[in-house]
């Protein structure tokens, strides 16, 4: 199953969501001492532990290699109370429809 470290322009409670109700291994990157940080650092701690990153930051993670990186644009998200609920759920369906995500960008259907 696919780990998650959310980036920090999503609420905190999509990780949440993504634990308790779908039941994945997911985590915000407030959670981990990564509030603020550089997106090299994000993507490092992403690498290290095997996670996708999922960001909006697309052109500040082209550069990444050897990571599955999730892209999802906010404005494609129902605007306030309902946006953790709506990406946890379109990032449960993605996680499977791509049990093995192969490693650099993803899309996923919004």
């Amino acid at each position: 199953m696919t780990a998650f470290l959310i980036d920090e322009m999503f609420p905190r409670t999509t990780a949440v969501l993504l634990r308790e109700k779908y039941g994945h291994d997911a985590i915000h990157v407030s959670e981990v001492g990564l509030r603020a940080a550089e997106d090299v650092q994000v993507a490092a701690a992403g690498r290290a532990e095997g996670q996708a990153v999922v960001t909006e930051n697309v052109a500040d993670y082209a550069a990444e290699r050897d990571l599955v990186l999730v892209f999802v644009l906010k404005r494609n998200l129902p605007p306030g109370g309902g946006q953790s609920a709506a990406l946890a759920k379109a990032l449960d369906r993605w996680a499977h429809d791509q049990p093995d995500p192969y490693l650099g960008a993803h899309w996923p259907p919004m």
